[in-house]
């Protein structure tokens, strides 16, 4: 066998067809064709498991992940083009729920197609954290509303105010919009109007440690997956940014949270049974391209 700690080439299965080094050329070398691969560089090996989904004969064991199980991929269940396009055309941010729960085995498998997202070097560093209960839904959106207010009278300081525009973070209208938008969304929650969650039954927090890198992108792509999996089973969602935004800066929302030490909130989904849906898409602005880099 020609093995290096914790991937095994088994010489007697192995076809010797090169596929692992074609599929992992930073992991696998074969000195000519017909000769078993080596494992060359395992250090860079980042556990995806393609060299054992790729393998034709089995002859690789990756020790690191244990007896995980590879899976036939069913292609009858596979949608076509114009299924995905009209799903990805259709999905809209709902923001109208009806007054009932939403089953955890709903959320289960809406987290479940969360897992399977993209994430850089396959760190998989994405965790979740759902919140159901009432009480502590209706504290999360006052906080986040609180946040929002004391954000806006800061905003009206002129000095705070010329910093964001001598920037160039920001215009004078866009700005003026914020502050509006800020105030606003507080004065609702005073007058018992929710603005932040909208009364959405289920949120669910995505987190990881703040030294991983790309945590944040890794986030955000599990929760593009769950927006799917969501309209799938025909759950509504939107993105909570404010909650998010108000997680990073109100010191008291992670403590709420019960926030792994050196974790930080990355993104924010709200679930519900749709109250108010859609049966038309509207059309977007028409993408801009450049190909090759060309003017």
């Amino acid at each position: 066998m020609t093995t290096d700690a914790f991937i095994t080439i088994d010489r007697g299965k192995c076809k010797k067809d090169g596929l692992c080094v074609r599929i992992c050329p930073k992991v696998f070398t074969q000195g000519d064709l017909g000769d078993v691969p080596e494992v060359s560089r395992p250090e860079f090996c980042n556990d995806c498991g393609h060299c054992l989904l790729i393998c034709p004969s089995g002859a690789i064991t990756h020790w690191r992940l244990g007896e995980i199980g590879l899976h036939e991929v069913r292609r009858d269940l596979l949608p076509s083009f114009e299924q995905v396009q009209e799903m990805v055309r259709t999905r809209r941010s709902i923001r109208n729920f009806l007054d009932k729960p939403v089953e955890r085995e709903l959320i289960e498998k809406v987290i479940d197609c969360a897992r399977f997202a993209p994430s850089a070097k396959n760190t998989q560093s994405t965790e979740y954290i759902v919140i159901d209960n009432r009480d502590m839904l209706r504290q999360i959106a006052a906080m986040t509303a609180k946040w929002l207010g004391d954000s806006a009278r800061r905003l009206k300081n002129p000095i705070i105010r010329r910093i964001f525009l001598v920037r160039g973070m920001t215009t004078k209208e866009e700005f003026s919009r914020w502050v509006g938008q800020f105030e606003l969304t507080a004065e609702n929650m005073q007058k018992g109007i929710d603005t932040i969650l909208y009364n959405a039954p289920v949120l669910v927090l995505f987190h990881a440690g703040k030294r991983i890198r790309f945590a944040e992108a890794n986030a955000n792509l599990a929760l593009q997956n769950a927006t799917f999996a969501a309209c799938a089973l025909g759950l509504g969602s939107f993105y909570t940014g404010y909650v998010v935004s108000a997680c990073t800066h109100d010191k008291a929302m992670p403590k709420l949270l019960h926030l792994p030490e050196g974790h930080r909130i990355y993104a924010g989904l709200t679930l519900g049974h749709t109250k108010i849906g859609f049966s038309r898409w509207i059309d977007r602005n028409p993408a801009k391209i450049r190909w090759n880099g060309n003017g």
